[in-house]
């Protein structure tokens, strides 16, 4: 069945109610009443005959759709492509079409909806697949029922509760992303809610004692014990001395200590706000993601860090719990401040004695070609070759 052309008031009138609608936070969803529709009506509805005609023609044209809040008749407006879709549909599908329409963004399960309509399971079924195909309503994956067909209407966005929000991908929880977002958290609060304090210390030259050096006297000469088990090398290569240095014996080192701010009188630890805004806007995530963060979300990242024992609340602020580890944005390897790598923890990988088990060895000043230590013992040495260290 066609419809009568929609009238010039009519189509005036829609047209505001939509606007209206889209600039509102409800969005669609926003109700309607009659003295709502009147005062945006003006003009084009003098009296309430003439106001109740333009209502029921836009419910005719499937432009509006009837609800009723606390006994009050209202309306809430649907859009043009959708409206002229669903004016022609059977009467089942149509009544299929509200009731999923009625469930907004939270949408509805197929058992709800059998048992609502009351139609017969099958024709059911088969109503939803012609509404599908249509692009009426589509399926979504709710989080809370994964198991059951949720359906939903098909312009419309799952609300956080269906879809669990920012940190959900397809329904399925991305953990990465949460183990990201709580590391760019980390970082920030730690480069606003302490001081730096750097100072330098020099390096000890090490000793050239014969127990030291095992059995080396620092002149590349060993002792009588040394030599007997020495094996013949010469042929090959020089072998360097086993007196190993992390650095120059003469090189300084600095070393960096975290320093409260005052208290009582430093106020500015990073909220809530402040590290969303960091974290929506920081290149180590990806934008698509970035932008969909809440300020909700990241105050459930806070928590979870505050019962982990790496933030601490301070008045409306956080600051992270001294010697928590954390890695630079875009750097994929571990470390952190409490590191005592080669490196001092700042991210940039050693020469090639540090990434052997050697290089960090807490006894390899006692380790030699006999003995109780040597390699051919070495756990750390045989889990490094399987690639598990």
């Amino acid at each position: 069945m066609s419809l009568v052309k929609l009238s010039e008031e009519g189509d005036g009138l829609y047209t505001d109610l939509l606007t209206d609608a889209s600039n509102s936070p409800e969005g669609l969803k926003k109700l309607f009443y009659q003295s709502d529709i009147k005062r945006m009506a003006d003009a084009s509805a003098k009296t309430l005959d003439a106001l109740l005609r333009l209502i029921q023609e836009l419910v005719s044209h499937r432009l509006l759709r009837t609800s009723r809040m606390s006994g009050a008749l209202c309306w809430s407006t649907r859009p043009r492509a959708a409206a002229e879709a669903i004016a022609s549909l059977p009467t089942n599908e149509m009544a299929l079409y509200e009731y999923v329409e009625e469930s907004h963004t939270k949408g509805i399960w197929l058992r709800e909806l059998k048992k609502r309509s009351g139609i017969e399971e099958k024709k059911v079924e088969k109503c939803m697949a012609k509404l599908e195909s249509a692009r009426l309503v589509k399926l979504i994956k709710n989080i809370k029922a994964p198991a059951q067909k949720t359906y939903m209407l098909f312009h419309l966005v799952p609300s956080d509760d269906v879809t669990g929000g920012s940190f959900f991908d397809g329904g399925d929880l991305d953990e990465g992303l949460i183990e990201e977002v709580g590391n760019l958290v980390i970082f920030h609060v730690r480069q606003e809610s302490w001081q730096e304090d750097r100072k330098i210390r020099r390096r000890r030259r090490r000793g050239s004692s014969a127990d030291y050096t095992n059995g080396y006297d620092g002149k590349g000469e060993g002792n009588d014990a040394t030599k007997k088990r020495k094996r013949s090398t010469d042929d090959i290569e020089d072998g360097p001395s086993p007196t190993r240095y992390r650095r120059s014996p003469d090189q300084d080192t600095t070393t960096t200590h975290q320093i409260p701010h005052p208290a009582g009188i430093y106020f500015s630890y990073p909220t809530a706000h402040s590290i969303h805004a960091f974290i929506t806007s920081s290149s180590a995530l990806r934008a698509s993601k970035a932008s969909q963060l809440t300020v909700a979300e990241i105050q459930g990242v806070l928590d979870v860090l505050v019962w982990d024992d790496k933030l601490e609340k301070l008045g409306s602020g956080y600051r992270t719990v001294r010697g928590v580890s954390f890695r630079p944005p875009g750097f994929g390897g571990g470390g952190g401040e409490d590191s005592d790598e080669e490196d001092g923890g700042s991210g940039r990988i050693g020469n090639g004695l540090t990434q052997v088990p050697c290089g960090s060895c807490p006894v390899f000043e006692l380790c030699g070609s006999e003995g109780r230590i040597s390699a051919r013992s070495c756990v750390y040495f045989k889990e490094w070759l399987e690639g598990e260290a």
